[in-house]
């Protein structure tokens, strides 16, 4: 669940509202301008799997250097896995056997002229709520616009999408692991959009708050730290930076060459101001409890091309593709066993990628294909650490061989039937590929195996308030 712990200074915030409140207060608007939209979302999947009902945990939690940063330790009584908030979607955990309510959400949208705009998303997962956006946007007529609040971010084609929005069941697998499930928090997104008869762009930046897990992990003070071997210590983690925590630039330019048809491609880079991981012993994966921090860079690029033949005829097709890669530059900080190691830098290096195509075969009818990858680059760099460590260690040798580790892929096809405007059945396949941390030989030691099991989704999404194309959240 989401958790935002810092608020923007005082000042900015002043000064943010009384920007937009100039930018609509420009405009002659009168009270027949005001628009308010609610809607009303349902969720619902049912699920199964060939490896007992552990697919999608192996999805999430694949062996390697993905999201996995806190292990789960607790620390003075708190969770140390998402301490401060993912950043992302608030829709629950991983899938179980059975029936799932992914989500219920209620969305609350309104618009002034325009000039101005706001959003309200409340979500649950039947166990508990989340504000999961919470922002006002002001527009000029030039074409810029500025937005704050709590808001998913704008990074590639499909972050600021809804789950009940996504063009499969589940999101793409850089989506998951490379950005924890979704990117966003606490902040201000500036922007311009330019555009004429057949060409369209936009650019602009964010700053957030965010703890994503992936990208800006946070951990909470961890004075009474509990070891694996039963010590109690302090580790030296660094202060939260002030905001913004995380920091976004991206761009996207539209053309349509001819009617019907469109192509669109999408650049974006995401830097984490602050990055911390604490990783538990774990024998034949981890040697010792270590902790590393440092800052991360995650580069975004994408591809889509479509056809619109018009309203509900068949015939309609999208093809899509985006590439992730991702560095984390830390330092570590911490080592139970070798303390002589600490100090010395870990460069983490992640890509990921996927191509999907949809396809109309009837007025109510769709057909997806997608092959998406996470880790096909996938290890950690040791290599640039000195010959020889810090004193009083100077005569040990410094570690600096790399670990490679194998990456996690699936391939999917989905048939979807729209039953009318609001609702939709969608039956999902997959075939997965994973990497798995299990204890083969029972003696204690965890071996990574690969995986190689079948995924079946049944999802039925009903979306009440809203016009049938509308509830895909695009901005």
């Amino acid at each position: 669940m989401i958790q935002f712990r810092r608020r923007l200074p005082a000042p900015f915030v002043k000064f943010l509202f009384a920007a937009s409140l100039g930018c609509a207060l420009c405009a002659d608007l009168s009270a027949d301008d005001l628009v308010v939209e609610p809607r009303f979302y349902v969720d619902l999947i049912g699920y199964r799997d060939s490896v007992d009902g552990q697919g999608d945990d192996f999805v999430q939690n694949p062996n390697g250097i993905f999201n996995t940063h806190t292990d789960g330790i607790s620390t003075n009584g708190l969770s140390t896995h998402g301490a401060s908030g993912n950043g992302g979607h608030a829709h629950g955990g991983a899938l179980h056997s059975g029936l799932n309510l992914r989500a219920a959400e209620f969305s609350l949208h309104t618009a002034y002229g325009d000039h101005w705009d706001a959003r309200l998303n409340l979500v649950t997962d039947g166990r508990a709520f989340a504000l999961e956006e919470a922002w006002l946007r002001a527009r000029s007529t030039a074409g810029g616009a500025l937005k704050f609040g709590r808001f998913l971010s704008a990074m590639g084609w499909q972050n600021a999408l809804h789950p009940h929005a996504w063009d499969f069941v589940d999101q793409p697998l850089p989506y998951q692991l490379l950005l924890a499930g979704g990117l966003g928090g606490n902040g201000v997104q500036a922007s311009w959009r330019m555009q004429n008869a057949r060409w369209q762009g936009q650019i602009g930046m964010e700053g957030l708050s965010g703890g994503n897990e992936a990208v800006a992990a946070g951990l909470p003070n961890p004075t009474a730290f509990t070891t694996s071997q039963g010590a109690v210590i302090t580790v030296p983690f660094a202060e939260r930076p002030a905001w913004p925590t995380i920091q976004t630039v991206f761009a996207r330019l539209g053309f349509s060459p001819k009617e019907g048809h469109a192509l669109g491609a999408n650049l974006g880079w995401i830097h984490g101001r602050q990055h911390q991981e604490l990783h538990q012993y774990h024998p034949g994966i981890n040697d010792a409890d270590h902790a590393l921090q440092g800052e991360t860079d995650t580069w975004v690029s994408g591809l889509r091309y479509a056809f619109e033949p018009g309203k509900e005829l068949p015939g309609r097709w999208e093809v899509q593709a985006e590439y992730f890669y991702q560095r984390k530059d830390l330092l570590l900080n911490f080592h139970q066993t070798k303390p002589w190691n600490i100090g010395q830098p870990r460069a983490l290096a992640v890509d990921g990628y996927y191509l999907q195509a949809r396809y109309g075969i009837a007025p109510r009818w769709t057909i997806g294909l997608r092959f998406d990858v996470a880790g096909h680059i996938h290890e950690a760099r040791r290599d640039a650490a000195p010959a020889f460590c810090a004193p009083p260690y100077g005569a040990l040798p410094c570690p600096r061989q790399n670990s490679v580790f194998e990456g996690i892929s699936r391939r999917t096809a989905l048939i979807e039937w729209r039953f009318d405007a609001r609702q939709s059945f969608r039956l999902q396949f997959s075939r997965v590929h994973s990497p798995v941390a299990q204890d083969v030989n029972q003696d204690g030691r965890m071996e990574a195996v690969n995986q190689h099991f079948n995924q079946a989704f049944l999802e039925y999404r009903l979306a009440l308030g809203a016009p049938p194309r509308e509830h895909r959240h695009r901005d």
